[in-house]
């Protein structure tokens, strides 16, 4: 490697280093108080940055919004990866497997809430902004690795006889209404757990599992 070529290398890896730092500030800053009222000084600030080198990078606050949702979607991948992946995993019937990665929601849900109001925050922002589809390519791509597995799972039991899909309805209609019913609660309770004593009555963690039980026995056969 020539000295230019290293020193272009190290220049590369700065940068992405200080983009990193960005959207590790903004999502922590996002996940706490929301999108809406958190400026691109304030990033700056948590991230110890100039402003102006914030703007280098992202020109608005939507692309440093969309930028931060990929970014945080593709760090769970990450961490989820060597649970729903690996011979262990792809020996296990569809329903097994189904089963190991709604288990992974209640671990965010204990784990990582921030992720989950993040996401809701998220979710709000950009109905509000009215950000046109065009800019969600990444967004969507960052997902995608989630989705596809649960559908693999969903498929498998389906030929393995162990998950029956109800009649009429299609593996990507179960899919989408099952992910929504466990992603809606664990972010409705992310955000509400402690909002109202009477909440106390049943713990968080439980109304999960029970969500999880009831969804499973649903496409037993």
């Amino acid at each position: 490697m020539t000295a230019i070529e290293k020193y272009n290398e190290e220049k590369q890896d700065v940068k992405s280093q200080r983009k990193i730092r960005i959207l590790s500030s903004a999502f922590d800053l996002f996940s706490e108080k929301g999108i809406d009222f958190i400026a691109i000084t304030d990033i700056a600030k948590k991230a110890e940055i100039g402003v102006a080198s914030i703007y280098r990078y992202y020109e608005t606050k939507d692309q440093i919004a969309i930028n931060t949702a990929v970014w945080a979607w593709n760090e769970r991948s990450t961490r989820l990866l060597p649970v729903i992946s690996g011979e262990a995993f792809e020996n296990k019937t569809g329903f097994e497997k189904l089963r190991t990665i709604f288990e992974v929601f209640n671990d965010l849900f204990e784990k990582d809430r921030a992720f989950l109001r993040f996401i809701y925050f998220f979710d709000s922002y950009v109905f509000r902004q009215d950000i046109t589809k065009e800019n969600f390519d990444d967004y969507e791509e960052s997902i995608k690795f989630i989705q596809d597995k649960i559908l693999d799972s969903i498929d498998k039991g389906i030929e393995d006889k162990t998950i029956k899909c109800p009649e009429g309805f299609t593996d990507r209609e179960l899919y989408y209404t099952i992910m929504h019913s466990l992603f809606s609660m664990v972010q409705k309770l992310s955000l509400s757990e402690n909002l109202l004593s009477m909440n106390a009555e049943v713990s968080a963690q439980k109304q999960i599992k029970l969500l999880i039980e009831m969804l499973l026995n649903s496409i037993k056969p």
